[in-house]
Formats: C-alpha cells, structure tokens, sequence
C-alpha cells in the first residue's frame, strides 16, 4: 500500500516554542505529518503555489503578513488554514477566512485532531497536481451596484454622480442610502467635487478589511456626505501608482463592506477588464482588480460614449468587452453623452449600435444578478436603446458642489 501523510507548511516568529515542538514531533514521527518550515510569509505562499500537494498551513497570528490574502490563496487550492493564536481573537480569524485557530499552547491531539478534521491526506505514490486557482469569486451582496464605466474623456464620472443623485432622489434622499465610490485608478471625483481632503478614503477601506471586518458604521464614516444631491462620497486612490498596495482579497472584502453599509452603491470605474487568462500576467489582472470586482458585481453597467463617430467606435468596442467578461447583455445599459438635440441623429446613432452590437442568443437555466453576485450563468437579455444625455453647462455645479441639473 502506497503511505499518506500530512503535508503540512508552517511559518512563526523566532523562538516560537509551538513552531519548535510541531517540528520535533514531525521528526519523531509522533504525528503523520512532513512538516516544511518556511522562513516568512512570502517563501510559505510561494511554496502552496508551486503545484505541490499541501494538507495544511500552520500561521503564526502575530506576523504581519499574515491576513484575508493569504488564507484565500490557501482556501482556493483546498489546504486547511489554521491560525495559532490567541483563542480571545478567534471569531475575526474565522471571519477572515480560516480554517481553525489553535493555541500556541496546543497539544499534540490538539494538533492530529485538527489535521484530521480539517486536512487531506497526500499519498507518497500521487503525482504532483496542477492546482487551478479559483480567480474572481462571486460573493454575497447586500445592497444594488451600479457601475459607470466609459473610454476616457467621455464624462463617465459626470454621469456616475448623476446616477448616483439620481437614485438618492428616487430614495427621497435619505442620508445614508447612497454612496458613490471612486475605484478608478486616476481618482477624480474628489476634484469634481472640490473636496477639501485627500483621507479618509478607498486606501483605508481595504487596509481596514486587510485583517478586520468593520461595522457599517465604521465603513460610512471613511466616506463624506454630499449633502446637496443626497449621496456619500468614497474618495479614491491618491496616486494611481498606489494600486500595488491593494490585495484582491481585501479589495472583494471592502467591496463587500460597502455593499452591507449602502443600499445603492454606484461605482465609478475604469475601462481595463483584462485579466491572466487573457494577457498572461497576474500583474496585470490585480492592477484592474477595482474595475473587475465592481463590474462583476453590478447590477446594472452603464458604459458612456461619446455622441460621435469616434466616440460610438469607442463604445462598441468596450461594451464588447464587457460581454467578453461574462457581463451579460441585460445588465448592460448604453450611455451617449453629450448627445445632439435632433430625434433623427438620435435615432441614426441607436440604430448604428444596434447594428454594431447584434443580441446574444438566450442561454437557459439562469437567474437574476442578485441570486448569483454578477457574472455568467444569467439569461441573456436584449441590451437596451442608448441613453442620451443632453449638452449641460455643469461647471458651476462642480466648483459649489451643488445639485446637478435634473437633465
């Protein structure tokens, strides 16, 4: 018969007594268990990400990388994630995704009954497996997503306030119903709404998820109130080159909290879906994790163009896009803006995207984006006429931050 073991990965701080007594009963073969251990945080995720087979990981609670992130990589490749920590700090290490928390003064039953309960066993005689990450994963939301997108230069981030006024009126603008969040990675909507901070904003959002789960309390007091057209506001990025401090799994947690705190949340993103599958690099893929976490998880899409030649090229082309994503074609609402007065030029445009975009054929066996968190497995709809927004003279509007024309 071919021997299984537990192969079991482990990391601490120095002179950890625990991390010491795990080692010395893996070489007395006092539990089954090969124990690797690993010098930090960054040699343990590179090791589970190799292909080799790992039952477990054992994470001291008290390094600092230790976080959401680290314990999804483990949870998407099926390895038992067990935290040694204080027991008081349990309840938020399970909310952050793992698998148990053990005291650093555990025992060995402690220890083979956790593996026992939680881990795989790893036969001597299988192959070494090619694990397949679990990529964007859908979660469960709470309230509405609205995302506004639009090739730049279009007024994508003047239309997404106005969606957002406009919700907050169809809600009798009640404070606290309505947020719109700024996730693209050149920020602009502090500046079109003259705000007087650059914090808090979306960077503390996701540290504050990194290794937490606030209140929605504490969510709405990182976002300031817009007090005139009925919406809060979540300042975004202070640098665009900041997007290499966010992690994919705090930034689905944020959006998640967001989510849970605001009925309506209308996000303003940006354009780039591209993701590894498609251009090779996870560099690439994490650099728009804002935009494919907000998209994924609308409700409703709306991609502005601009009422032109150029611009209804623009448009095609990334509502397209969008499709390629798994967005499907009834949650996808065209947007010209800027739009000419005449109903016949009007009309030629509608026609001419119609044209450019024909329907997708119905799939069955699909549901509403609220059951399933957004992407595939939805019924596909008719994509709606455009949308036209009218020339308006708005700028006085954005220097008082007053009310926008209701056109």
């Amino acid at each position: 018969m071919n021997a299984a073991r537990y192969v079991v990965a482990g990391v601490a701080r120095p002179r950890s007594a625990w991390f010491a007594q795990v080692s010395q009963w893996a070489n007395a073969a006092a539990i089954p268990a090969e124990f690797v251990k690993c010098v930090g945080v960054d040699e343990l995720r590179g090791r589970i990400t190799s292909g080799r087979p790992f039952s477990a990981i054992l994470l001291d609670g008290g390094l600092p990388g230790v976080d959401r992130d680290l314990l999804a990589v483990a949870r998407d490749r099926g390895i038992a994630a067990i935290v040694v920590a204080d027991p008081v700090g349990a309840p938020r290490w399970l909310a952050l995704g793992a698998s148990a928390v053990l005291s650093p003064a555990l025992t060995r039953a402690e220890l083979v009954d956790a593996l026992a309960s939680l881990a795989q066993l790893v036969s001597t005689a299988d192959p070494t497996p090619m694990f397949e990450a679990a990529g964007d994963r859908a979660f469960p939301l709470r309230g509405r997503v609205i995302a506004v997108t639009g090739p730049g230069g279009t007024g994508a981030s003047t239309v997404a306030m106005s969606a957002a006024q406009a919700v907050s009126t169809g809600l009798d603008g009640q404070p606290g119903n309505v947020v719109l969040a700024d996730l693209c990675l050149r920020a602009e909507q502090g500046m079109l709404h003259d705000s007087q901070s650059v914090a808090p904003g979306l960077q503390e959002l996701v540290d504050a998820h990194r290794s937490g789960r606030p209140s929605p309390a504490d969510i709405r007091a990182l976002c300031f109130g817009v007090h005139d057209r009925g919406y809060d506001l979540l300042l975004g990025l202070r640098r665009r080159r900041l997007w290499t401090t966010l992690r994919p799994g705090a930034v689905a947690a944020a959006f998640e909290g967001l989510c849970v705190a605001y009925p309506i949340v209308v996000a303003d993103v940006g354009a780039d879906l591209e993701g590894e599958d498609v251009s090779g690099s996870i560099d690439v893929e994490e650099r728009n994790v804002l935009n494919r976490t907000a998209i994924r998880a609308a409700d409703l899409v709306l991609v502005v163009g601009h009422a032109s030649l150029k611009g209804l090229h623009s448009l095609t082309a990334l509502i397209q896009d969008i499709r390629d994503f798994g967005i499907d074609d009834a949650r996808i609402q065209a947007v010209m803006n800027a739009a000419p007065a005449s109903a016949r030029s009007r009309a030629a445009f509608g026609r001419a995207l119609a044209e450019l975009l024909p329907s997708l054929p119905a799939r069955h066996g699909g549901g509403t984006s609220a059951e399933h968190g957004g992407g595939a497995g939805h019924e596909h709809g008719r994509m709606a006429a455009p949308v036209f927004v009218p020339v308006r003279n708005i700028d006085a509007c954005l220097r008082s931050a007053t009310a926008l024309p209701a056109a």
